[in-house]
């Protein structure tokens, strides 16, 4: 595998609409898992405007100060942002995803280990981030245990029809 020369830089209006790119192709997989599992109404009425929703935050994120784009020979490679509680010392890493073309580079590890860095400049003294049980989400699961999460407190949500 050949060593991409990464660029880690603070988002930008400009990347604007290939981080949201990049969003869209990442949750993909999960809302269509998510419709699976929870069936069409339930989905449509709890997750119909998924693509909205998602891109939403992650732009909210994004615009916060806390969040980072990765350049690869100036395009957007992939994004992350984070969210301090001082008041905890802890750190929680939230959506970040990297584009299609460039997974299994180490983008995201790269990613990571930068994010750590500045949330230990911040005096941050714990980190965290979550993700699904389900196989959607195994991709990530693996991602940060390699990038060093080593505790979890796995979770489930259930859901009915009243």
């Amino acid at each position: 595998m050949e060593q991409l020369k990464l660029e880690i830089v603070p988002f930008d209006e400009s990347h604007r609409d290939r981080v949201i790119e990049i969003t869209l192709f990442a949750w993909q997989g999960i809302y269509d898992e998510y419709k699976r599992r929870l069936g069409d109404k339930m989905f449509n009425d709890l997750y119909g405007d998924w693509k909205k929703t998602k891109t939403d935050r992650v732009m909210t994120g994004m615009t916060s100060g806390k969040g980072f784009t990765v350049l690869v020979d100036g395009i957007v490679a992939g994004f992350i942002y984070y969210v301090p509680d001082y008041k905890k010392k802890l750190g929680t890493v939230e959506e970040n995803a990297v584009a299609k073309e460039y997974l299994g580079n180490g983008i995201g590890k790269r990613l990571y280990d930068f994010v750590l860095s500045e949330m230990r400049k911040e005096g941050l003294i714990y980190a965290q981030v979550g993700t699904g049980l389900d196989d959607a989400h195994a991709a990530a699961r693996a991602s940060y245990k390699k990038a060093g999460f080593d505790r979890e407190l796995p979770s489930v949500r259930y859901f009915m029809e009243l």
